[in-house]
């Protein structure tokens, strides 16, 4: 064969091989083309229109760029998502970036080597994808579901990334998400699964395998491998301040229990958490089976089991668990709860849904406490609290750690003021907590007992409206007596408002039993106690320095004993007369004290005291600002045979009274008094030191009025009426020289030049 016949042969692999380069050339300049379209925005609408079509929200892309090679890379700039006429993103994307290989694309496939995304964030806040029913993209009615795509035709994505993401949640808290990681996804295999998170300062990661995730029905969860959760040390102290978590883990196997795992420690005290929380695995599939619970709290010798079971997992509802504290040796709690020593107790908790929880059974004794209660909350629009509470023993003393007092009872003592001189505490009343949720309740409170409290016990119906507190009707029972009434707080206010009515019950309170202030006065008898107050304010001093209202204390029949009272009682009588000797007890016919006060300001209603010594009337002012106080006595007293006659001055401060009198006028008062007795033949000549009575009144009439006012205008008892007057009933006096009708004028003018003149 000819070498010319050759030729035509060998030329067809050069007609292939410049098809091939046309090709080449017609591909690259379609790729520098495309990427020149999207580089200069052409393209920006339509894929923005794309995106909204898809998913109903508006779309902005700040820029598009495409890196050309063997698999080329598309990457997206500023992207965010909105809804139509938002003013906030819900979504932000500096950067999206995806590559994909062009030889699958010649293979009719799709494979996608890597996603990833750079500084995403996406806010979970309703309110930034709350939308109109109207802008939502709805299916033609009737419309069929799309086909499913065979596993064929599916795209293959080898890595799904994000770096340094950001969750807000709907409160405004943040998780970051340093990494997250989805390798292998596609329709044929499972994808590995490995990501980092990071909350309140902890660190959290979570690896298994899912899938495979591509072409299952919408709704169905792919099958789940074993997946491992973690959470590294970390400050708890948003949940209890000094809390830290040391570690926590948690295995879930595709089937069989998950085992949950942990430890915490506060105050150098540990508690170690153990849980068996059932078949997670199978929950997640689908499965509606009941998910039993058992998890233990062990902290030293305390532990507390919790076991039951959730019967809608799905649904979180028809739960029931009974749980058992054991805490004999509370020592291992130091730094979580302060609970009495020796505790047991027991519980049933159960909810029908998220919305209803219910404690239908609960029972704790020890030593220092002993209860039952029966709860209901319910978290619907509003959290309600409803349901009783029983305590039959309650030692305030063990629960807060002070020392036994001793058997043997101290001897009474004046309260002592505060660092600042002041009586009347400086003590926060915290009432925002009433403000969180609503409450109905019955509270029985029996065998309360401290060092300075005998026994107390309180019954009433607590009621809380929106902030509003309301304990009514209010019982409150003493050694001392019942007393009974209403307590209102109104924590919504701007400050607070508090309300107080109070009344004593029978024959009112046995003032030898009271302890605390007036235990160290020296006062026996029983007592008529009213109280109508009202004040605003975040603390006690506050309140006292708005207090409005009126109070009360009223004796009938009473005694005076040696104690504070007496004690200022010779105070003054020493004021009066100088030589005057120590008293004893004194004979209480009656005494009445009664406060009205508006805006701190107290002043006297009424200020009483009929004895056998005599009586005392006046008036009194104590402001509760700064606890000032002033006053007058009048006194008209008949002690050792002396008559005495003249004011008191009161002044000072609650913490140190002063008791003043004006010299001059008392002294002639008692110098002409004791003048003209001794010359009319009316010294006495009894022992000294018994008290004589010398008023010649009668106490019932005298009381009756004062005593009124002191109850706050309710009906009490009487004080025993004298049988006659007392000067009907002097025991006989030793003869003296009756004095001529002249002479005896003389020295009545003379009694009444001093001020001394009989009465």
């Amino acid at each position: 064969m000819s070498a010319s016949a050759l030729k035509p042969a060998r030329r067809w692999p050069r007609y292939v091989a410049g098809a091939f380069a046309l090709l080449f050339v017609v591909l690259l300049g379609g790729v520098f083309a495309l990427r020149a379209a999207l580089e200069s925005g052409r393209l920006t609408p339509r894929i923005q229109a794309e995106i909204e079509n898809a998913t109903g929200y508006r779309a902005s892309i700040g820029g598009i760029g495409l890196a050309l090679g063997l698999i080329p890379k598309l990457e997206l700039r500023d992207v965010t998502l909105s809804t139509p006429g938002g003013t906030a993103p819900g979504l932000v994307a500096p950067r999206l970036a995806a590559t994909v290989s062009l030889f699958s694309l010649i293979s009719d496939g799709m494979e996608i080597p890597h996603v990833e995304a750079d500084g995403l964030k996406l806010s979970l806040d309703p309110a930034l994808w709350a939308r109109p029913a109207a802008d939502k993209p709805a299916r033609e009615a009737g419309a069929a579901p799309a086909p499913q795509r065979q596993a064929g035709t599916l795209p293959r994505i080898g890595l799904v990334s994000l770096r340094d993401a950001h969750i807000i949640l709907a409160g405004g808290r943040d998780i970051e998400i340093p990494s997250l990681a989805l390798h292998n996804i596609s329709a044929a295999r499972a994808s590995d699964l490995a990501a980092e998170w990071r909350s309140q300062g902890i660190t959290f990661t979570l690896a298994g395998q899912a899938g495979p995730l591509l072409g299952r029905a919408p709704g169905k969860l792919p099958p789940l491998g074993t997946l491992t959760f973690k959470a590294g040390a970390g400050d708890l102290g948003w949940l209890l301040p000094g809390l830290r978590l040391d570690a926590l883990d948690m295995i879930a196997p595709p089937e069989g229990e998950a085992k949950l795992s942990g430890s915490f420690t506060r105050a150098g005290n540990a508690i170690r958490l153990e849980a068996s929380l059932g078949e997670i695995g199978k929950l997640l599939q689908g499965a509606e089976a009941p998910l039993p619970i058992e998890a233990r709290l062990v902290a030293g010798a305390a532990s507390l089991m919790l076991q039951g079971r959730v019967a809608r997992p799905r649904d979180l509802a028809d739960g029931q668990f009974d749980l058992t504290l054991d805490a004999l040796d509370a020592a291992g709690l130091t730094g979580f709860t302060a609970l009495p020593p020796g505790l047991r107790g027991s519980a049933r908790l159960e909810w029908r849904d998220a919305q209803n929880i219910s404690l239908p059974r609960l029972q704790v004794t020890s030593p220092a406490l002993v209860g039952t209660a029966a709860l209901t909350l319910a978290l619907a629009d509003r959290p309600s609290l409803a349901g009783r509470i029983d305590v039959t023993r309650l030692d305030l003393d063990a629960l807060s750690g002070a020392p036994a007092p001793s058997t043997a009872r101290p001897a009474p003592a004046a309260p002592a003021p505060a660092g600042d001189g002041r009586v009347i505490p400086d003590i926060a009343v915290p009432v925002a907590a009433l403000n969180a949720l609503d409450a109905e309740l019955a509270l029985a409170l029996r065998g309360v007992t401290s060092a300075s409290l005998p026994q107390v016990a309180v019954q009433t119906n607590l009621r809380l409206r929106n902030g509003a507190l309301t304990l009514a009707p209010f019982a409150l029972t003493i050694p001392a007596g019942r007393l009974s009434g209403q307590v209102t707080v109104n924590a919504a206010a701007n400050p607070a408002q508090f309300g107080l009515r109070l009344r004593s019950e029978g024959a009112g309170l046995d003032l030898a039993a009271l302890s605390g202030a007036l235990d160290g006065l020296g006062l026996r008898g029983r007592g008529d106690i009213a109280a109508d107050l009202r004040g605003t304010g975040a603390s006690t001093r506050a309140i006292a320095a708005s207090l409005n209202g009126d109070m009360g204390l009223a004796l009938v029949n009473a005694r005076l004993e040696q104690g504070a009272a007496l004690d200022a009682l010779g105070a003054m009588l020493a004021l009066l007369s100088p030589t005057s000797q120590r008293l004893g007890a004194v004979e209480l016919r009656c005494v009445a004290l009664a406060f009205g006060a508006e805006q701190g300001m107290a002043e006297s209603r009424a200020l009483f005291m009929d004895s056998a010594i005599g009586q005392f009337n006046g008036q009194a002012g104590i402001n509760l600002r700064d606890e000032s106080l002033n006053g007058r006595l009048n006194t008209n007293l008949r002690v050792f045979g002396l008559g005495l006659r003249a004011p008191v001055n009161l002044g000072g401060k609650l913490a140190a009274p002063r008791i003043g009198a004006l010299p001059g006028a008392a002294l002639g008062q008692n110098a002409a008094g004791l003048l003209a007795d001794t010359l009319m033949g009316r010294v006495v000549t009894d022992p000294l030191g018994n008290l004589l009575g010398g008023s010649g009144r009668n106490a019932e009439a005298d009381c009756a009025e004062p005593l009124r006012i002191a109850r706050l205008g309710a009906d009490g008892p009487a004080p025993t009426p004298r049988a006659a007057p007392e000067a009907a009933q002097e025991a006989p006096r030793p003869s003296v020289p009756a004095l001529p009708s002249p002479v005896q004028d003389v020295l009545r003018g003379l009694g009444g030049i001093l001020g001394g003149g009989r009465r």
